[in-house]
């Protein structure tokens, strides 16, 4: 007996739309970060698709969505402290897109501290 499973592909509109969210969180990315720092991450290919790991299916494009969004969410949230809940959800959607094939080695620790460098952005 051969089992077969079928597994819908992302849309070219959500591959587009996940662009469109990473461009939103590099604008958002020097509030707590310097510039150096934003050039090695993007140099080491952050929240860029491992093409090794990304299959590129609708339900991976889904997580992929929601977990930009969620991180999205908290790091533009009006109270910068972030509870200990807020923290745990920022880094579990992290390992959900390094798991789904989208690269990023950053945690909430990373993004605790405002940088001062860029106050005036806020």
């Amino acid at each position: 007996m051969i089992n077969l499973r079928i597994v819908k592909a992302a849309t070219e509109e959500q591959e587009i739309y996940i662009e469109e969210l990473v461009s939103e969180l590099y604008q958002i990315f020097p509030l707590y970060l310097n510039k150096q720092k934003i050039k090695e991450l993007k140099k080491q290919g952050m929240l860029e698709l491992k093409e090794d790991e990304y299959k590129g299916t609708l339900d991976e494009a889904f997580q992929i969505m929601t977990s930009l969004q969620l991180i999205h969410a908290l790091l533009t949230k009006a109270k910068r402290r972030w509870m200990l809940k807020d923290r745990d959800l920022f880094d579990k959607n992290c390992r959900k897109l390094n798991d789904c094939g989208l690269y990023f080695p950053l945690t909430s620790a990373d993004f605790h501290i405002v940088n001062t460098e860029n106050k005036m952005l806020m």
